[in-house]
Protein backbone atom coordinates (compact mmCIF):
# COMPACT_ATOMS: atom_id res chain seq x y z
CA UNK A 1 0.00 0.00 0.00
CA UNK A 2 2.92 2.21 1.06
CA UNK A 3 4.46 1.56 -2.32
CA UNK A 4 1.90 2.27 -4.41
CA UNK A 5 0.58 5.80 -2.37
CA UNK A 6 4.19 7.00 -3.05
CA UNK A 7 3.99 6.04 -6.21
CA UNK A 8 0.83 8.12 -6.89
CA UNK A 9 2.25 11.13 -4.82
CA UNK A 10 5.31 11.14 -7.15
CA UNK A 11 2.79 11.69 -10.37
CA UNK A 12 0.84 14.13 -8.63
CA UNK A 13 3.67 16.09 -6.50
CA UNK A 14 5.61 19.42 -7.76
CA UNK A 15 8.98 20.58 -6.43
CA UNK A 16 7.35 22.62 -3.63
CA UNK A 17 5.16 19.82 -2.27
CA UNK A 18 7.47 18.14 1.23
CA UNK A 19 6.33 14.48 1.42
CA UNK A 20 6.82 12.94 5.51
CA UNK A 21 6.19 9.63 5.65
CA UNK A 22 5.54 8.19 9.13
CA UNK A 23 6.08 5.25 10.16
CA UNK A 24 3.88 3.74 13.42
CA UNK A 25 5.55 1.51 15.93
CA UNK A 26 5.63 -2.47 15.07
CA UNK A 27 5.55 -1.13 11.16
CA UNK A 28 6.58 -3.81 8.38
CA UNK A 29 10.33 -3.75 7.78
CA UNK A 30 9.54 -2.88 3.76
CA UNK A 31 7.60 0.11 4.80
CA UNK A 32 11.15 2.04 5.51
CA UNK A 33 12.77 0.12 2.80
CA UNK A 34 9.77 1.64 0.31
CA UNK A 35 10.38 5.02 2.02
CA UNK A 36 14.39 4.91 1.61
CA UNK A 37 13.42 3.78 -2.26
CA UNK A 38 11.32 6.78 -2.71
CA UNK A 39 13.52 9.26 -0.92
CA UNK A 40 15.46 9.73 -4.19
CA UNK A 41 12.26 10.56 -6.06
CA UNK A 42 10.68 13.43 -4.44
CA UNK A 43 12.42 16.88 -4.13
CA UNK A 44 11.97 17.08 -0.83
CA UNK A 45 11.12 13.78 1.57
CA UNK A 46 11.42 12.91 5.45
CA UNK A 47 11.02 9.89 7.22
CA UNK A 48 9.32 10.07 10.86
CA UNK A 49 9.41 7.06 12.70
CA UNK A 50 7.20 7.00 15.59
CA UNK A 51 8.60 5.18 18.81
CA UNK A 52 7.13 1.99 20.84
CA UNK A 53 3.61 2.94 22.05
CA UNK A 54 0.61 1.36 23.36
CA UNK A 55 -2.10 3.84 21.96
CA UNK A 56 -4.87 2.30 19.88
CA UNK A 57 -5.08 2.75 16.46
CA UNK A 58 -3.43 5.54 14.09
CA UNK A 59 -4.69 8.41 16.30
CA UNK A 60 -0.87 9.09 18.00
CA UNK A 61 0.59 8.67 14.78
CA UNK A 62 -1.77 11.20 13.17
CA UNK A 63 -2.25 13.83 15.31
CA UNK A 64 1.60 14.08 16.55
CA UNK A 65 2.38 14.11 13.06
CA UNK A 66 0.48 17.09 12.41
CA UNK A 67 2.24 18.42 15.19
CA UNK A 68 5.46 18.16 13.94
CA UNK A 69 4.32 19.12 10.24
CA UNK A 70 3.21 22.40 10.96
CA UNK A 71 7.25 23.27 11.96
CA UNK A 72 7.79 22.94 8.57
CA UNK A 73 5.44 25.76 7.04
CA UNK A 74 3.90 25.53 3.85
CA UNK A 75 0.30 26.33 3.15
CA UNK A 76 -1.73 23.28 3.37
CA UNK A 77 -1.15 20.76 5.66
CA UNK A 78 -2.47 16.84 3.67
CA UNK A 79 -3.20 13.48 5.25
CA UNK A 80 -2.64 10.79 3.00
CA UNK A 81 -2.95 7.80 4.30
CA UNK A 82 -0.92 4.81 2.57
CA UNK A 83 -4.08 3.37 1.34
CA UNK A 84 -5.48 6.33 -0.69
CA UNK A 85 -3.95 6.87 -4.25
CA UNK A 86 -4.16 10.43 -5.68
CA UNK A 87 -4.81 11.21 -9.40
CA UNK A 88 -2.65 13.68 -11.23
CA UNK A 89 -5.24 16.70 -10.48
CA UNK A 90 -4.74 15.75 -7.01
CA UNK A 91 -2.80 19.20 -4.97
CA UNK A 92 -4.62 21.58 -7.59
CA UNK A 93 -7.72 20.45 -7.42
CA UNK A 94 -7.19 21.13 -3.51
CA UNK A 95 -5.51 24.64 -3.83
CA UNK A 96 -8.26 25.62 -5.60
CA UNK A 97 -10.99 24.17 -3.74
CA UNK A 98 -8.96 26.02 -0.89
CA UNK A 99 -9.11 29.12 -2.66
CA UNK A 100 -12.61 28.80 -4.30
CA UNK A 101 -13.95 28.37 -0.11
CA UNK A 102 -11.70 29.91 2.07
CA UNK A 103 -13.81 29.50 4.79
CA UNK A 104 -13.69 25.74 4.39
CA UNK A 105 -12.91 23.69 7.34
CA UNK A 106 -11.11 21.16 5.16
CA UNK A 107 -11.22 19.63 1.59
CA UNK A 108 -11.46 16.12 0.95
CA UNK A 109 -10.39 15.00 -2.64
CA UNK A 110 -12.02 11.62 -1.93
CA UNK A 111 -16.01 10.13 -2.00
CA UNK A 112 -18.06 11.72 0.57
CA UNK A 113 -18.40 8.75 2.46
CA UNK A 114 -21.11 10.84 4.95
CA UNK A 115 -23.26 11.52 1.89
CA UNK A 116 -26.02 8.98 0.97
CA UNK A 117 -28.04 11.07 -1.47
CA UNK A 118 -26.43 12.14 -4.71
CA UNK A 119 -25.31 16.04 -4.75
CA UNK A 120 -26.15 17.27 -8.29
CA UNK A 121 -23.38 20.14 -7.75
CA UNK A 122 -20.36 19.59 -9.28
CA UNK A 123 -18.12 20.68 -5.45
CA UNK A 124 -19.96 21.52 -2.53
CA UNK A 125 -19.51 21.89 1.63
CA UNK A 126 -20.94 19.38 4.19
CA UNK A 127 -20.95 19.45 8.11
CA UNK A 128 -18.60 16.21 8.19
CA UNK A 129 -15.38 15.20 7.92
CA UNK A 130 -13.09 12.33 6.86
CA UNK A 131 -9.48 11.75 6.57
CA UNK A 132 -9.16 10.13 2.88
CA UNK A 133 -7.15 12.64 0.73
CA UNK A 134 -7.64 15.52 2.94
CA UNK A 135 -6.34 19.08 3.32
CA UNK A 136 -6.82 21.58 5.64
CA UNK A 137 -5.14 25.32 6.43
CA UNK A 138 -2.27 25.73 9.22
CA UNK A 139 -4.90 27.43 11.56
CA UNK A 140 -7.02 24.37 11.14
CA UNK A 141 -4.37 22.27 11.82
CA UNK A 142 -2.93 24.16 14.88
CA UNK A 143 -6.07 23.76 16.60
CA UNK A 144 -5.85 19.83 15.63
CA UNK A 145 -2.07 19.65 17.27
CA UNK A 146 -3.53 21.61 20.65
CA UNK A 147 -4.48 17.97 21.17
CA UNK A 148 -1.55 16.28 20.78
CA UNK A 149 -1.29 14.98 24.56
CA UNK A 150 -1.27 12.06 26.31
CA UNK A 151 -4.61 12.82 27.95
CA UNK A 152 -6.18 12.58 24.41
CA UNK A 153 -4.72 9.33 23.46
CA UNK A 154 -4.67 7.54 26.82
CA UNK A 155 -8.00 7.74 27.05
CA UNK A 156 -9.72 9.13 23.55
CA UNK A 157 -13.17 8.45 24.30
CA UNK A 158 -13.19 10.03 27.69
CA UNK A 159 -11.41 13.28 26.69
CA UNK A 160 -13.74 13.80 23.69
CA UNK A 161 -16.58 13.42 25.57
CA UNK A 162 -14.95 15.77 28.33
CA UNK A 163 -13.67 18.24 26.08
CA UNK A 164 -16.64 18.54 23.51
CA UNK A 165 -19.48 18.96 25.50
CA UNK A 166 -22.46 18.64 23.91
CA UNK A 167 -21.10 16.97 20.77
CA UNK A 168 -23.48 14.80 18.79
CA UNK A 169 -20.95 12.73 17.35
CA UNK A 170 -20.98 9.35 18.87
CA UNK A 171 -18.67 8.76 21.83
CA UNK A 172 -16.99 5.65 20.24
CA UNK A 173 -16.00 7.70 17.15
CA UNK A 174 -13.46 9.37 19.19
CA UNK A 175 -9.99 8.31 17.40
CA UNK A 176 -7.84 11.21 14.88
CA UNK A 177 -11.08 11.62 12.35
CA UNK A 178 -13.34 11.39 15.18
CA UNK A 179 -11.29 14.19 17.10
CA UNK A 180 -10.82 16.18 14.26
CA UNK A 181 -14.39 16.55 13.50
CA UNK A 182 -15.41 17.37 16.58
CA UNK A 183 -13.19 20.78 16.28
CA UNK A 184 -15.30 20.80 12.92
CA UNK A 185 -18.17 20.17 14.77
CA UNK A 186 -17.41 22.89 17.26
CA UNK A 187 -16.51 25.68 14.94
CA UNK A 188 -19.53 24.96 12.59
CA UNK A 189 -17.33 24.54 9.71
CA UNK A 190 -17.57 22.21 6.20
CA UNK A 191 -15.49 20.16 4.06
CA UNK A 192 -15.08 20.54 0.30
CA UNK A 193 -16.26 17.64 -1.74
CA UNK A 194 -16.30 16.86 -5.25
CA UNK A 195 -18.77 14.94 -7.61
CA UNK A 196 -15.64 13.98 -9.15
CA UNK A 197 -13.31 12.46 -6.70
CA UNK A 198 -9.38 13.09 -7.35
CA UNK A 199 -8.04 10.17 -4.87
CA UNK A 200 -10.30 6.91 -3.62
CA UNK A 201 -9.47 4.62 -0.79
CA UNK A 202 -8.65 1.27 -0.74
CA UNK A 203 -8.02 -0.03 2.11
CA UNK A 204 -9.30 -3.78 1.73
CA UNK A 205 -7.03 -4.98 3.98
CA UNK A 206 -5.25 -3.36 7.31
CA UNK A 207 -6.30 -1.87 10.48
CA UNK A 208 -10.20 -2.57 11.04
CA UNK A 209 -10.22 -3.91 7.30
CA UNK A 210 -10.36 -7.61 7.56
CA UNK A 211 -9.76 -8.61 4.15
CA UNK A 212 -7.48 -10.31 2.10
CA UNK A 213 -3.66 -9.60 2.09
CA UNK A 214 -1.59 -9.91 -1.18
CA UNK A 215 1.67 -12.02 -0.06
CA UNK A 216 2.63 -13.28 -3.73
CA UNK A 217 5.48 -11.34 -5.85
CA UNK A 218 7.55 -8.04 -4.50
CA UNK A 219 6.57 -5.44 -3.08
CA UNK A 220 6.88 -3.06 -5.97
CA UNK A 221 5.12 -5.83 -7.82
CA UNK A 222 2.20 -5.98 -5.19
CA UNK A 223 2.12 -2.12 -5.75
CA UNK A 224 1.17 -2.49 -9.19
CA UNK A 225 -1.23 -4.75 -8.82
CA UNK A 226 -3.18 -2.91 -6.70
CA UNK A 227 -2.90 0.49 -8.83
CA UNK A 228 -4.58 -2.18 -11.49
CA UNK A 229 -7.13 -3.42 -9.65
CA UNK A 230 -10.76 -2.29 -11.05
CA UNK A 231 -13.98 -1.52 -8.49
CA UNK A 232 -15.01 -5.13 -8.70
CA UNK A 233 -11.36 -6.71 -7.75
CA UNK A 234 -10.68 -4.51 -5.28
CA UNK A 235 -13.91 -4.78 -3.28
CA UNK A 236 -13.49 -8.73 -3.69
CA UNK A 237 -10.74 -9.03 -1.54
CA UNK A 238 -12.69 -6.82 1.10
CA UNK A 239 -14.25 -9.05 3.25
CA UNK A 240 -17.84 -7.44 4.34
CA UNK A 241 -16.61 -3.42 3.58
CA UNK A 242 -17.35 -3.53 -0.24
CA UNK A 243 -17.25 -0.04 -0.25
CA UNK A 244 -13.97 0.63 -2.89
CA UNK A 245 -15.10 3.11 -5.85
CA UNK A 246 -11.89 3.27 -8.29
CA UNK A 247 -10.78 6.32 -10.45
CA UNK A 248 -8.83 7.08 -13.19
CA UNK A 249 -5.44 8.35 -11.54
CA UNK A 250 -3.98 9.25 -14.92
CA UNK A 251 -6.95 11.88 -15.39
CA UNK A 252 -6.29 15.43 -14.70
CA UNK A 253 -9.78 16.75 -14.34
CA UNK A 254 -10.25 20.42 -15.04
CA UNK A 255 -11.30 22.41 -11.76
CA UNK A 256 -13.24 25.30 -13.21
CA UNK A 257 -16.86 23.49 -12.48
CA UNK A 258 -15.77 22.84 -8.99
CA UNK A 259 -15.02 26.50 -8.66
CA UNK A 260 -18.34 27.45 -10.11
CA UNK A 261 -20.19 25.54 -7.79
CA UNK A 262 -18.73 27.18 -4.73
CA UNK A 263 -18.81 30.75 -6.37
CA UNK A 264 -22.12 30.66 -5.69
CA UNK A 265 -21.91 29.03 -2.14
CA UNK A 266 -22.49 31.88 0.70
CA UNK A 267 -20.72 29.34 3.08
CA UNK A 268 -17.68 29.27 1.37
CA UNK A 269 -17.08 32.95 1.75
CA UNK A 270 -14.49 34.12 4.60
CA UNK A 271 -16.28 35.18 8.13
CA UNK A 272 -14.54 36.68 11.21
CA UNK A 273 -15.91 33.94 12.96
CA UNK A 274 -14.28 31.40 11.09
Amino acid sequence: MLHACLSRLEVAASSDVSVVVSLDRDYDPDCRTVAEIFSRRFASIYLREMNPHSYRGNSYNVVSGIADCLKMGGNLLHIVEDDVFVSRGYFRFHEAMHEAAPNAFAVSACRNQNQIKPVEAAAYLHPSYQSLGVSMRPGIAEKVAEHDTPLYYGNMVGYCSKVFTGSIIPPGHAEQDGLINRIREARNGRTVYANQPRAFHAGFHGYNRPGTQLTEGTVAERAARILAMTSEEMNALAGELKDHEVIDLEENLPVEPEREALAGSPQAQPEGAH
